[in-house]
């Protein structure tokens, strides 16, 4: 009976990290599909790719032309836009927060570095 109990409880444990890992790879999924959405937009005209005064700033609090959010499944997408290292650069930052996720995958961020002219 005493192992039945142990198995029992690992169980419920094995469940909520499974629950967590696919919410961060749904998270992971929905930060590279903005990636890929704002890297075909024109990086001189386009509001959604203007840079960020303070990317942290866009990236914690739902900034203007720059957040998306979907109530029905718990998700914000936060990005922030910044010039890069070298000239006709950019770095391109997206966060997705889930309120789905207990512990591991609440938060997951990407970034690269865009080349454009």
């Amino acid at each position: 009976m005493t192992g039945m109990l142990a198995i029992a409880g690992l169980l419920a444990v094995t469940t909520g990290m499974h629950v967590d890992a696919r919410e961060a790879a749904r998270s992971t999924r929905l930060a590279q599909d903005k990636i890929d959405e704002l890297m075909k937009l024109d990086f001189n005209t386009d509001p959604k790719v203007a840079n960020c005064a303070n990317v942290n700033t866009c990236l914690t609090t739902n900034v203007a032309d720059h957040f998306q959010t979907d109530a029905a499944n718990g998700v914000t997408i936060r990005w922030a836009v910044a010039n890069g290292p070298v000239a006709d650069t950019r770095v391109l930052t997206v966060r997705v927060d889930s309120t789905r996720a207990r512990l591991y995958g609440r938060q997951v961020e990407l970034s690269t570095i865009i080349r454009y002219w």
